[in-house]
């Protein structure tokens, strides 16, 4: 077929331009075999190139002899075309219609287009299996590159090479694909190379309604699997829509023949759900009545933002499976085509750095959408503005991106990229002068030769001069995993996309124009600085006052005065060594001795002066300790402190009256990082052996926790092995019972000083705000319980403490699953104490990969003890009620009486913390458990009170900030991995916690009557 049968008016004069935002022009308007070219004679006006393939619609409109073809992009750019004559202007339109339809893969763009620049890398042999393969080979080898489909005829939608794990042999692979929706058996889609888990893609299994079974298949999935460990099923399906596909001869993993791998359903709707939403939503974006009530009804109607929310939701679950709980994952739905490769790239995006940028992301959308088979010929055919029935159009390429830019938007500086390269890509899937985005699978493309005949995108992208476009100014590699926000509010329209064309984007550009200008300048200032820091160094290599440690200790003399420092020690900022001179020993700075003083004469302030006449005599003890302590004042990361430090300590242990018992000294960093730590830091283990008791000290021990938890291991490792802390003076009963130590968590040397000095080997952190009452105090809540607990992992690092901090059901939000509650799911809270357990829960799971620290963390359920008095929590009602009964007889609970929460009496918690403290670290398959005893309602509890008070009047006065915060917790916790991994059980349900508390409570007020 010739083009020219297909165009009846080749060019018009006279046609005018309208677009929004722009001027409007007059020129010549042209029709090509693929483009529609309109050119004008003014000065400085860019000719309108536009592809056919781009053209989503038409609307013809006549006054007159004077027609107008409103022409509606698949860019969702909307622009209209004055044309004088209505033959021409039907001529025109009916031609853009039929060149606009074609549906032949030959005689599109890309196999007509010649590139104007010159290819410096071929887009087409970037990103082969073989060259992710050598990757794969150098972290691990228990994968093998399978050919099982050279052909294309086990799976067509795959493509000729694929990662299986290295003990499934290709016949097993054919089998597999028979039992998988279109011959899609599982392959590799990730490998996390922090702990070797990985993320593997596939279609749904063919369990049909009969319960088919494929043996093969199970053997594949279970390859992936440590010993012990168990895997997740993410099905991106709601349970119903699954359970209907098994009448359909589809189905999913049963649990029966899948045990070691949990299913979890996510419902991410499918592709003409998905058309219908972004229909809406471009209506709604362009509806000129500046109604702001119909604006957000239209904005809701849609559901995009609801869609962007489920997806990035389903990728966080699959990300945190795999990072946090060290577990292998499947992602499927139906066909495996849409939403799977939507959940598996996000997953890296979150997961490897490498996908951040802007090779890693080309990498990405090769090998998991056009490799993967993402059917970008059907899904991209039609956008938002066309008239044809949707058939297997969706936006599901347009989606994964929002998602992306929703992260870049939250994270700006992790990502190589800008919003440019993302709507670029945008682009270039619906309409292309390049071959990258045309066809449906690997299979159609090489049967067209499309590497042959075509140009890359990728090509194109990685010119320098386009890279520098396409570059994110704010860039600062990140090599951490990053966790999006999915919360309603953190999740915004992506303007770029959706309000590009209604909207002037001049003053955006021009921001941006300033910030790069900014950043630039910053660069410049930044590289006088590092020059004159080098200048700086050469300097102090040239300094003659710089010696080695041993000739500084050859010089040092001590005299018989007391040893004192005058000014403010910790404004020092030394440079520079201890040297003695003139009977005195003075600090020196840049070099220069900056003041001499005779004995009784203070130094100007911030100096240090330590008076003494030279002798021969060697140092005393005490003169040593004494100069230890001063160089404990600085910092020791400072040089000179570090050698003064070093010189005192080995004079100190060769002092003959000290023997074999040298003098223990706490060196106070002023500042410390676990990854610095000072070549002259003292550590000691966590480890005992198991004759040895742990040393234990419990922060914020004078609540219900830990005073109950201290008696429990007093019992089990001695009295004076566990060490009690708070900042309140305590009761004479706790005074009197153990070792108690004030301790205040945000004094970090202090805090320090304590763990050196009393051995301590396990430290249990229970210091925090509680619900409600850090609603009332954030600044306060967010400084006890982030920046306490900062400092708090910082000592256990350095030290290698074992470290067991407490969460809590406020750490999840209403976002999470609420019956049953699982260990691994989306954790949105919406309290500052639910915040700051969520970031202590992801703070040590940093720690213990970053450096090893042995951490361990409980959530918690609402507790409920008789030994203390309620605490301000919210599920604190269960206790108040029985202080209540016995006091007056009525109690007014601040919650609604079918409220659901979970709870555990205190004997239970504190066995359960014991436990977990005990169990061999190689047991624990995750670093955060939930545990679990009972569920109750205020009315249940009340009504089984009433069965021993039935006097008891129980009245309900609502508080609405704790009913907010109990409505976003949990109704009931799974913990299945706790009662697995460390042999977790309960002793007390309902009925039995409350007559324990009515036992406690009787002998109480008998005790209290008889006094």
């Amino acid at each position: 077929m010739e083009f020219a049968e297909l165009i009846k008016t080749p060019r018009v004069d006279g046609v005018v331009l309208h677009r929004p935002f722009m001027p409007t022009v007059e020129g010549t308007l042209c029709l090509t075999g693929h483009h529609l070219i309109l050119s004008s004679r003014q000065d400085n006006i860019e000719e309108l190139w536009l592809l056919h393939s781009n053209i989503d619609s038409i609307e013809k409109r006549f006054v007159g002899s004077l027609g107008s073809i409103i022409v509606k992009c698949k860019d969702l750019r909307v622009i209209q075309l004055d044309i004088p004559g209505m033959e021409e202007c039907l001529n025109i339109a009916s031609s853009i219609e039929a060149l606009s339809t074609l549906d032949s893969l030959s005689l599109m763009y890309p196999f007509f287009y010649r590139p104007m620049f010159e290819v410096i890398e071929d887009g087409w042999k970037l990103f082969l299996p073989e060259e992710a393969f050598k990757d794969l080979e150098s972290m691990t080898d228990e994968w093998r590159l399978s050919d099982v489909n050279k052909d294309f005829s086990v799976c067509p939608s795959y493509p000729s090479l694929v990662a299986v794990p290295k003990n499934i042999d290709d016949e097993a692979l054919r089998k597999i694909a028979t039992f998988r929706q279109g011959g899609r058996f599982p392959v590799l889609s990730y490998y996390h190379r922090k702990n070797g888990m990985v993320m593997m893609r596939a279609g749904q299994p063919l369990t049909g309604t009969n319960g088919r079974r494929c043996k093969e298949d199970e053997k594949l999935i279970n390859a992936t699997l440590r010993p012990g460990k168990r895997g997740y099923v993410i099905d991106t399906r709601a349970i119903n829509v699954a359970q209907q596909a098994k009448a359909r001869g589809g189905g999913f993993e049963s649990e029966a023949n899948y045990p070691q791998w949990r299913r979890i359903h996510k419902a991410i709707e499918r592709s003409n759900v998905l058309q219908e939403s972004l229909i809406k939503l471009v209506e709604a974006c362009n509806d000129q009545s500046h109604n702001m009530d119909r604006w957000l009804s239209k904005l809701e109607a849609s559901s995009w933002q609801s869609h962007v929310k489920e997806i990035l939701t389903t990728a966080c679950l699959a990300a945190q499976c795999i990072d946090r709980e060290g577990a292998s994952v499947l992602v499927h739905g139906t066909e495996g085509t849409d939403s799977t490769l939507q959940v598996t790239s996000l997953a890296q995006i979150i997961l490897d750095p490498s996908r951040r940028t802007i090779r890693g992301f080309q990498s990405l959308v090769e090998r998991e959408w056009l490799q993967a088979g993402h059917p970008f010929q059907q899904r991209c055919a039609q956008s938002a503005y066309s008239n044809s029935k949707p058939r297997q159009e969706a936006p599901v390429f347009l989606l994964f991106l929002d998602c992306v830019w929703q992260i870049l938007r939250q994270f700006p500086c992790s990502f190589e990229f800008n919003e440019s390269f993302l709507l670029l890509l945008f682009e270039h899937t619906y309409a292309s002068q390049f071959g990258t985005f045309l066809g449906n699978y690997t299979a159609e493309r090489v049967k067209v030769s499309l590497p042959e005949k075509t140009v890359s995108l990728w090509s194109w992208v990685n010119r320098p001069q386009e890279l520098q476009r396409l570059t994110n100014p704010l860039y600062e590699a990140n090599g951490l995993v990053i966790w999006p926000s999915v919360a309603p509010q953190s999740l915004l329209l992506w303007e770029g996309v959706f309000l590009r064309w209604n909207r002037s984007s001049q003053c955006l550009d021009e921001a941006y124009d300033e910030m790069v200008h900014i950043i630039e300048y910053n660069k410049e200032l930044q590289n006088k600085v590092n020059s004159l820091r080098r200048q700086l160094a050469q300097l102090e290599t040239q300094d003659p006052l710089l010696q080695s440690p041993s000739a500084f200790g050859a010089g040092l003399t001590f005299g018989g005065f007391d040893w004192s420092c005058t000014g403010n020690i910790q404004d020092i900022k030394l440079y520079g060594l201890l040297r003695s001179d003139r009977n005195e020993l003075c600090i020196w700075r840049r070099g220069v001795r900056r003041h001499h003083c005779g004995e009784g004469r203070e130094l100007r302030r911030g100096w240090a002066f330590v008076p003494g006449p030279v002798n021969s005599d060697p140092p005393t003890q005490n003169m040593l300790a004494s100069l230890l302590k001063l160089a404990a004042a600085f910092d020791a990361n400072m040089p000179v402190i570090r050698t003064l430090s070093k010189v005192a300590k080995q004079a100190l242990l060769s002092t003959p009256a000290y023997g074999c018992q040298p003098l223990t000294v706490a060196a106070r960093n002023i500042s410390f990082s676990p990854r610095q730590v000072t070549s002259d830091a003292s550590f000691h283990s966590a480890s005992f052996s198991d004759t040895d008791h742990p040393r234990v000290l419990i922060t914020g021990g004078l609540g219900q926790l830990g005073v109950g938890l201290a008696k429990l291991l007093r019992k089990r490792f001695g009295k004076y092995n566990v060490i009690l802390s708070d900042i309140r003076k305590p009761p004479s009963n706790v005074f009197h019972s153990g070792p108690f130590i004030y301790a205040d968590i945000l004094d970090y040397k202090n805090l320090r000083e304590i763990v050196v000095n009393n051995r301590i080997t396990w430290l249990v952190h229970y210091s925090a705000l509680l619900s409600a009452i850090g609603e009332a105090n954030v600044s306060l809540a967010r400084a006890v319980n982030i920046t306490g607990l900062h400092n708090i992992l910082d000592i256990a690092a350095e030290h290698g403490l074992r470290l067991f901090v407490p969460s809590t059901i406020g750490a999840f939000g209403p976002t999470s699953p609420r019956n049953p509650t699982p260990d691994v799911c989306v954790q949105r809270p919406r309290t500052i104490y639910g915040v700051s357990k969520v970031h202590a829960e992801l703070m040590g799971e940093y720690y213990h990969h970053r450096y090893g620290l042995d951490f361990r963390c409980l959530r918690y359920p609402g507790i409920i003890s008789a030994d203390s008095n309620p605490g301000g929590g919210t599920t604190d009602y269960a206790v108040q009620i029985f202080h209540d009964a016995f006091k007056s007889g009525k109690f007014e609970c601040n919650l609604k009486p079918d409220t659901r929460l979970p709870m555990m009496y205190i004997d239970d918690c504190l066995r359960a913390t014991l436990e977990v403290m005990e169990a061999p670290a190689d047991t624990l398959s995750m670093r955060t458990y939930n545990i679990n005893a009972m569920s109750f309602t205020p009315e249940e509890l009340a009504q089984e009170l009433q069965k021993q008070m039935p006097e008891l009047e129980v009245t309900y006065d609502v508080d609405l900030v704790r009913q907010a915060i109990a409505d976003s917790w949990p109704m009931n916790f799974d913990d299945s991995n706790a009662r697995k991994d460390w042999s977790w059980k309960h002793d007390y349900d309902l009925p039995e916690l409350v007559q324990t508390m009515l036992n406690y409570f009787s002998t109480d007020a008998c005790l209290a009557r008889a006094n």
